[in-house]
């Protein structure tokens, strides 16, 4: 039997909430900062040896789990000035997971990549926005 082990656990990172929440005085900005604020409190990512977890939801109810087998691509999308990023995993049979706000995620990908045994090779697009 294989052991699980943990890679990455926690939520979206905190520069996201805290750029969201001084932008969000403008009434414009304010759907965006109440998306900051339900990732900050609502949402966590977890990456072991074994599998992709996320999990969001007021308790936690809503998960899903991949294995890394069934993914075809991971893209990422820097946030801010690179403190952050999204990180977009493509499964095989088409699907798109979009991670948001995910720190350390060029680390995440690589080792998405790498334990999906593709070439550890990112397509990174330029940074865009918050």
């Amino acid at each position: 039997m294989v052991t699980e082990t943990i890679f990455f656990d926690g939520g979206a990172h905190y520069g996201d909430l805290l750029a969201n929440l001084l932008l969000g005085f403008t009434l414009l900005w304010l759907p965006l900062t109440l998306a900051a604020v339900f990732r900050a409190f609502y949402l966590r990512y977890r990456f072991t040896n074994l599998r992709v977890t996320v999990i969001s939801g007021l308790t936690g109810q809503d998960r899903s789990d991949f294995s890394y087998n069934v993914i075809k691509d991971v893209q990422v999308v820097p946030r801010f000035i690179g403190e952050w990023g999204d990180v977009i995993i493509t499964l095989k049979d088409g699907t798109k997971v979009d991670l948001r706000s995910v720190p350390k995620f060029r680390d995440i990908a690589k080792y998405c990549l790498s334990m999906a045994e593709k070439p550890v090779v990112l397509k990174e697009s330029g940074a865009k926005g918050f």
